[in-house]
């Protein structure tokens, strides 16, 4: 459990019902501690986990089926994973938590064409984001740093109509799953071992993958999912411990 003492949070509006269950994946401990913390002080939210990498957040999505998660880019740099955590069974609001190199037009664009509910500075103050994930369960939500960016011919207040949907169909998450262990260089019968299916059901993800992907085998599909940042590369270890946080 974190350290941090928990204090309670004053968050813009609060809205009757069960807690908004809140999950994290990011890279940075540090972040995903802060996350935490925000969290716990809140009178509204509950902790539902945190993951490191894009299998990881799609094995939490499906076991904890958060309402909102929040997506920074140390674990997917370009927005499509939101398209996969979107598309699942418990269909979350992501929120997408945006570097300063990414405060752009195209990629603020992509992230809510990829099926991001919403985006805000991952150097937001605690309220931004508590507002952030309140306010993604029940429309689209861009913070008031990233507005004049994405929106600039647009009056204050008004968002833009209906957004493009995306450019393909958004892998499955077992899909996903069997695209990185695809990437880690398994076999079929590998990978159908150790997620516990059949080679066939194994065969026929992978043709998912590949129509979906636009991809002629599976070397081009992987080649494309970390050109266009599905897969990220691993980062090399630095030496940190494992963070303590833990689900609520």
């Amino acid at each position: 459990m974190s350290t941090i003492t928990a204090r309670r949070l004053s968050v813009p509006a609060v809205h009757p019902g069960p807690a908004i269950r809140v999950a994290v994946a990011d890279s940075l401990p540090l972040l995903r501690e802060g996350l935490f913390a925000l969290v716990q002080r809140s009178p509204v939210m509950r902790w539902a986990g945190h993951a490191t990498t894009g299998p990881e957040l799609v094995r939490l999505v499906g076991r904890a089926q958060p309402d909102v998660v929040l997506l920074g880019a140390g674990v997917n740099r370009e927005p499509q994973l939101a398209a996969v955590v979107a598309a699942g069974r418990s269909t979350p609001a992501v929120v997408v938590l945006v570097e300063p190199g990414q405060v752009n037009r195209a990629y603020l664009g992509e992230a809510l064409r990829a099926g991001a509910r919403g985006v805000v500075a991952r150097d937001a103050d605690p309220l931004r984001i508590a507002e952030a994930i309140s306010t993604a369960r029940r429309q689209i939500h861009i913070d008031g740093q990233l507005r004049s960016v994405l929106l600039p011919r647009e009056a204050p207040g008004e968002l833009p109509g209906p957004l493009p949907v995306p450019r393909r169909p958004a892998l499955t998450g077992r899909e996903y799953e069997v695209l990185h262990l695809l990437a880690e260089g398994l076999s079929t019968t590998q990978i159908a071992a150790g997620l516990l299916l059949s080679v066939e059901t194994i065969r026929t993800h992978v043709r998912g993958v590949l129509r979906k992907l636009g991809a002629r085998d599976r070397t081009h599909a992987v080649a494309l999912a970390f050109r266009s940042g599905l897969l990220v590369a691993p980062e090399q270890p630095t030496g940190e411990g494992r963070t303590a946080l833990t689900p609520a």
